[in-house]
């Protein structure tokens, strides 16, 4: 079936993805049970992603190169195991994305709008994250690449707030493995080696949609660099001025960092900036999960205009982001310590390693035959 020509050129797609990784990663702690080792642990969660990305989703690209993944799993699997399985992954898809609205809603209701209901919060998110969607992905990468520029002078303010404050102490970052390397490979499996990485899975939605110039793999890869490298930023400021102990136990610990930083006596109470953070990336990331899910009812139910799939998906995001749990303790746990294990591990790794073996002896198969 041939779709509308929408090409997204590199910068776009670069600055897309950063923005997408770093989602509600950049505000929620990451690898905290290591401790002052939590930055190993995004960079071996980074490294782990980078070598899924490049030899598991990038292999299925270069196999098809002009279908998203809910179209080369009927190609593999065939035309009824292959829809239920691409059927599966727009489910998994707007799950993800209400829990990236609920990470959006719950944090602004505990920091700025706590009279407000969260339903109106989550409804406004959607509301804008579905308009760009209808204009399409050339502006929802265009749009990226703007926010990028604007989120990274938001990180360098960060660095230089960092740097001179008086608030922050670098002797907290030692020793750097208190607990030995025990506690990160505990820290890192499961939840760090499929949050944030791990999600790039959505990309393989998008990848026909790259401009043909370009190697939008290698550049995906990139992002997951450039990411991780902020979020290791993000997790020293909050150890350097909190300490791991409050670090640790902070729900944002970002938000609480920023409250504290002060720049002599002209820059304080800086926590609105993780806010407007928040705002931007939490965009880009349940956006990018909302619009996976469109482009998967496109192909799997034959729509030629996805704009008639955004209304009805985007409403199943806001109703699953309100009732997917009772309170924000109960959200957090339930996102790191069970999701982890029966979505994630399944739908990043899993699946897409038996479509790849699947695939590649197909393809084997088919070479024999026509050489024989």
């Amino acid at each position: 079936m041939k779709y509308p020509a929408e090409r997204v050129g590199p910068l776009p797609w670069f600055s897309w993805f950063v923005l997408f990784e770093l989602g509600s990663a950049v505000v929620i702690p990451i690898g905290m049970d290591a401790k002052q080792g939590a930055w190993i642990v995004i960079l071996l969660g980074c490294i782990i992603g980078i070598v899924l990305m490049g030899a598991v989703y990038g292999s299925l690209y270069r196999m098809y190169p002009d279908i998203p993944l809910t179209g080369y799993a009927r190609k593999i699997l065939g035309a009824v195991p292959g829809w239920a399985v691409g059927f599966a992954y727009m489910l998994y898809f707007i799950y993800i994305a209400g829990r990236n609205t609920r990470d959006f809603g719950d944090l602004l209701a505990a920091a700025a709008y706590d009279v407000t209901p969260m339903f109106v919060i989550d409804a406004f998110l959607i509301l804008a994250v579905g308009y760009v969607i209808l204009l399409g992905l050339e502006v929802f990468g265009r749009t990226a690449f703007v926010f990028f520029l604007f989120t990274g002078g938001i990180f360098m303010l960060i660095v230089v707030l960092f740097a001179f404050s008086n608030m922050s102490d670098a002797s907290r970052m030692l020793p750097i493995l208190p607990d030995g390397w025990s506690s990160v490979w505990k820290a890192l499996y499961p939840t760090n080696v499929t949050f944030p990485f791990g999600e790039m899975i959505v990309i393989t939605m998008f990848l026909p949609h790259a401009d043909k110039k370009i190697k939008p793999v290698r550049i995906g890869i990139y992002a997951m660099a450039l990411s991780a490298l902020l979020l290791c930023v993000a997790t020293f400021v909050n150890i350097s001025v909190l300490g791991i102990e409050i670090a640790s136990r902070a729900t944002f610990p970002l938000f609480t960092s920023l409250s504290r930083l002060r720049l002599a006596e002209f820059l304080q109470r800086m926590d609105g900036i993780v806010l407007l953070l928040l705002v931007i990336t939490s965009f880009f990331k349940m956006g990018t999960f909302m619009f996976a899910a469109v482009l998967a009812g496109r192909d799997l139910f034959r729509t030629v205009n996805y704009a008639t799939l955004i209304f009805p998906v985007g409403l199943v995001v806001l109703v699953s982001s309100m009732i997917m749990a009772g309170s924000l303790t109960e959200h957090l746990e339930e996102g790191l310590k069970v999701v982890p294990y029966y979505l994630h591990l399944p739908f990043q790794f899993a699946i897409p390693m038996v479509l790849l073996l699947i695939g590649w002896i197909r393809s084997r198969g088919r070479k024999r035959t026509a050489s024989a």
